[in-house]
């Protein structure tokens, strides 16, 4: 049915009323996703509308009216309905929302959510005419493809064609040595995935490699192909020598959805103990604004898993306060560019002094040339990391004494 004669079949249910307490659905990020799926855009637009259609349906109440809008839904009250207009419209915001999360295509979208009036004359001045009912009944009768069945819209929507399984690239593990400024020694490797997307393309890493058509998906199964191989390495160096401990990298996400979560933590518990003794997670990706709770929670749950834990933040936009609770143990960053460094210089010297009181460590990363680690140990980070600090290895880190930037030809022991 169009448009038009939906709301001239639903005029008759509200003869009594004068005007409309309606739930308005606004679906935001649509230009974000737009951008992401480019060509395929339409048809996947075409599929969120009606996922969410069919969700939405299946909440409201039987004479309730749902239409589609540019940007999202409308949903009528019928005269049945008992459920207050502002509680309907705030349950199926919540249960909504909720269900974008637990989707993969949906998981990018975000909604807003209102009850806003209508009057009736408003909504049906329009439809009120002999000649625009007339139009309405002539649509319903044409001769046109879409309109031939007038029941197709109760059909199913049929399943989407098959398409080959999404898979990870394959990759292998390199291995950073990580300097302890108190020590002097590297006892730690930041462990990375290093493959190529296709055979002839070039090298990328960490969260690159997962395919962004899996979603969070697929970026749990990475994580836990690197924690089983990352243990498998650390195992196979133990028997020839006394490996350090590894800091193994796991998105935020992994850890703060439920469906997620339960199967990398089930990787975890089905590690050797000596194996899972030696490292540390290693969680990336967390909003810095993220809810408080799910930081929190995140973050105690990694600490029931491994001895320690690190958390990559962005010192620019962090609020401590928001990890009070949390338990970390190392907070990591990626060093500026030598010309940011200079001009914030200052105030990454002051969020490091915060962090010492808080007794939290901090680690810099991608300290790539000289200049940058020189400023740094200027201030003092627990940890450096990087090409100039000390090249990656293709096998776990043997403890080793060192200055950041020498030339390493002989590793040294580490008594």
């Amino acid at each position: 049915m169009s448009v038009l004669s939906t709301l001239a079949s639903f005029r008759p249910k509200l003869k009594e009323a004068a005007q409309l307490e309606t739930t308005q659905l606004q679906l935001i990020n649509l230009d974000v996703l737009e951008a992401q799926y480019k060509e395929k855009w339409p048809r996947v637009k075409e599929r969120i509308f009606d996922t969410c259609e069919q969700f939405i349906s299946k909440r409201i109440g039987s004479d309730d009216l749902i239409l589609r809008a540019a940007n999202g839904f409308i949903v009528l009250p019928g005269p049945s309905r008992a459920e207050e207009a502002e509680a309907f419209t705030r349950r199926i915001e919540t249960e909504l929302k909720a269900f974008f999360l637990g989707t993969d295509y949906l998981a990018g979208l975000e909604l807003h959510a209102e009850t806003v009036d209508i009057a009736l004359s408003d909504l049906f001045g329009g439809i009120q005419s002999d000649p625009l009912d007339a139009a309405a009944q002539a649509y319903e009768a044409a001769d046109v493809e879409e309109a031939l069945d007038p029941d197709a819209a109760l059909q199913p929507i049929p399943p989407p064609r098959p398409r080959e399984p999404v898979r990870l690239p394959p990759f292998e593990l390199c291995f950073e040595p990580v300097w302890a400024s108190a020590t002097g020694f590297a006892a730690l490797s930041l462990v990375h995935p290093v493959g190529r997307m296709r055979g002839d393309g070039p090298l990328v890493r960490g969260h690159a490699l997962s395919p962004s058509e899996g979603g969070g998906a697929m970026r749990m199964e990475l994580d836990r192909a690197v924690l089983m191989a990352a243990g498998r390495a650390w195992q196979e160096a133990a028997g020839e020598s006394a490996p350090g401990a590894l800091a193994v990298p796991v998105h935020f996400e992994t850890l703060v959805t439920v469906k997620y979560r339960l199967p990398y933590m089930a990787a975890i518990n089905a590690l050797d103990e000596t194996v899972r003794s030696a490292l540390m997670l290693h969680i990336l990706g967390a909003e810095m604004d993220a809810p408080m709770g799910s930081l929190t929670e995140v973050c105690r749950l990694a600490r029931t898993l491994t001895r320690r834990i690190m958390v990559e933040v962005d010192p620019c936009t962090i609020r401590l306060d928001r990890f009070n609770d949390s338990r970390i143990d190392i907070f990591s960053m990626e060093a500026p560019a030598p010309e940011a460094f200079a001009r914030h210089s200052a105030s990454l010297a002051t969020f490091a002094a915060k962090l010492v009181r808080r007794r939290i460590m901090l680690a810099v990363q991608a300290c790539h040339d000289p200049a940058t680690v020189a400023g740094w140990l200027a201030i003092g980070p627990d940890y450096l990391a990087g090409k100039a600090v000390a090249e990656e290895r293709q096998q776990p880190v043997i403890p080793f004494r060192f200055t950041p930037g020498e030339k390493l030809e002989v590793v040294g022991d580490a008594q």
